[in-house]
This record gives C-alpha cells, sequence and structure tokens, in this order.
C-alpha cells in the first residue's frame, strides 16, 4: 500500500462539478449563517449534529469538499488559492448577514485564509471565527510534512489523529480509497503560504483539546497574535476530536457567538 511522495509540480484546480454550499436558506429566513469548514478526509456529514443541536437559532451550513461523500469520484483540491477562490465565490454574495466560519483542524486554516481573502477583495468580515483542534498558522513545524509520507506512515499519523473511522482503518480496501483525499487535503495546509501574525478582520474564538497529541499547547498559545481582541483558548478534556465527546458544549459556544453580539 505504498504511495510515491506528492509531486512538487504545481497541482491543478478541479474541475467543478457541485456546489461547496447546499441547503441555503432562503433570504426570507433571518437565522445567522454557521459555516463549517472539514478537517482532512472529513466531509460535510460530520456537522450533521450541529445542524440537528442548533437549527433553531441558527443554518449550519457545511462545506462539500469534493473527493468525499456524494462528491467521492471529483478530484480533491490540492492548493488553498483554488479553494479559497472557488469559496469567494459561493461565501461572497452571503457576507450581507450574520455569518460565523466555524473550522476545526485542517478547516481552521480554511476559514483563516478564507477571511483574509474576502477582505482583500472588499467583502464585510464573517461576525466571529471559531477555531477548534488547530495551532496558530504561523507555529506549524514546516519540516514535519504529512503529504510526502507513504501510505504506511501516513496510516500511523491518522492513528495519533483518531478520527478516522475504526471501519476505515481496520479495511485495506478501503483505507486505500481514503488515503488520497487526505493525503490531498494535507498537501493543501502544507503548502498553503501561511500569513504572518496580524489581527485578523473579526473576532476569535479559540477550543483546543487537552490531550490533543498533534496541536501543543505552544501552537494553540500563537493564536492570540491573529486578533487585535482578548482570545481566551478554551480547553475541552479529549484528544483531537474533543468535539465529538463535547457536542452540547461546542453547540452552546456556537449558538452564543452566531447569536450574541460581536466582543
Amino acid at each position: 500500500m505504498n504511495s510515491r511522495p506528492a509531486s512538487s509540480e504545481p497541482a491543478a484546480p478541479p474541475a467543478r462539478q457541485g456546489t461547496l454550499l447546499r441547503q441555503i436558506p432562503a433570504p426570507s429566513d433571518r437565522r445567522p449563517l454557521v459555516i463549517a469548514f472539514p478537517y482532512a478526509g472529513g466531509g460535510a456529514a460530520a456537522y450533521a449534529e450541529w445542524r440537528d443541536l442548533l437549527d433553531a437559532d441558527c443554518a449550519v451550513l457545511p462545506v462539500h469538499l469534493p473527493g468525499r461523500e456524494r462528491r467521492f469520484q471529483e478530484r480533491p483540491y490540492r492548493r488553498m488559492t483554488h479553494l479559497v477562490r472557488d469559496l469567494v465565490a459561493e461565501v461572497g454574495p452571503h457576507m450581507d448577514r450574520r455569518v460565523v466560519f466555524w473550522g476545526h483542524s485542517m478547516g481552521a486554516s480554511v476559514a483563516v485564509a478564507l477571511t483574509l481573502e474576502l477582505a482583500r477583495q472588499g467583502f464585510p468580515p464573517p461576525a466571529q471565527i471559531l477555531v477548534s483542534g488547530a495551532g496558530s498558522p504561523d507555529r506549524r513545524d514546516l519540516k514535519d510534512l504529512i503529504h510526502v509520507l507513504d501510505d504506511e506512515r501516513l496510516t500511523a499519523r491518522l492513528h495519533r489523529y483518531d478520527g478516522t473511522p475504526r471501519e476505515v482503518m481496520d479495511n485495506p480496501d478501503l483505507l486505500a480509497l481514503v488515503l488520497p483525499v487526505i493525503r490531498a487535503d494535507f498537501e493543501l495546509i502544507e503548502t498553503w503560504v501561511r500569513p504572518r501574525p496580524a489581527p485578523l478582520p473579526a473576532p476569535l474564538t479559540v477550543l483546543y483539546g487537552k490531550d490533543d497529541q498533534s496541536v501543543s499547547e505552544y501552537r494553540v498559545a500563537g493564536w492570540p497574535a491573529y486578533s487585535d481582541r482578548p482570545v481566551d483558548p478554551k480547553p475541552f478534556g479529549g484528544g483531537h476530536f474533543f468535539i465529538r465527546e463535547h457536542a452540547a458544549e461546542v453547540a452552546g459556544i456556537i449558538r452564543e457567538l452566531a447569536t450574541g453580539p460581536d466582543t
């Protein structure tokens, strides 16, 4: 199950075969929007529980990335610039209402990159940015490149994250299907030209797992440099996917950010 390291050649953007946002509320539905960006290898279904928990107060719109779920046959993104370009086209028209960005792990990087590009193009910023399971962009170890690992070592790293379903990890055929998508997601993060610390144009909230082996407290502690307002990281018991164990608590924080005043 070995594979060659990812090519150093520029990655072509995937062909547009479907929308990244679905089930957008009608204009008459003025609930705040929570746009949820998935973690590496994750799909829109990862946020189904939060849609149910928050439906009465806000509309959770997971980003449907190609290469997984109903878009399994499509080529995944491998460059942040390509993904953000397409997100701006779909998200930009909705920034005239109250919008919260929530990104877990890889999704945190996408939320930051999209916020910066929207600002560059003159769109209003999100009302709030919530990042979870992620360190600040400037504190990532640039020598720790996961996307160039062979399949065996990549699989070992996935065990550390403990996010891929056990039925997939224990089935070589299923694992062989999902590894290329996970590798592409890590390539997207690891080839991203990360922004230097500077305040984002929106309030920032940071959640992290105290037992997360992939995101150190040192990396989490870098987030305040990306805000001109107080940032008090909120620790949770659990590892990288603490959000699953604390779904109700996380939903409460999202609800407060989406419906409450900016701070």
